[in-house]
């Protein structure tokens, strides 16, 4: 028994790997056609801060440490966390596909 569970949970990590890569490419893809115009990918600030490291760190805007789930909310409605932000609410981040792609690109951004 403990070897199968050791077997699906191998299993189960080679197979996810490859998606989160995937599911984080198309975050990056994302994130250049609408974040990039504000946000640099590296610490250097733009319009917006540079996003690198940005998951688990304190924003500078003061709504917290930024945890996937506070992310998350923040691109679908950034204004119904901060109602004063410049950052506009896109169409194509009310998808949660899309959010959590881009989610998973920023993970990498370390």
């Amino acid at each position: 028994m403990r070897w199968a569970m050791l077997l699906i949970s191998i299993l189960m990590f080679a197979f996810a790997t490859p998606v989160l890569a995937a599911n984080a490419e198309l975050g990056e893809k994302i994130f250049k056609r609408r974040c990039k115009v504000c946000h640099n990918p590296s610490h250097v600030r733009k319009v917006g801060p540079g996003l690198q490291g940005v998951v688990g760190r304190e924003a500078i805007s003061g709504i917290g440490i930024l945890t996937e789930a506070r992310i998350n909310e923040w691109i679908q409605n950034p204004r119904s966390i901060k109602p004063n932000t410049r950052m506009p609410k896109y169409q194509d981040m009310q998808d949660a596909a899309n959010r959590a792609a881009v989610i998973d690109y920023l993970k990498t951004l370390k």
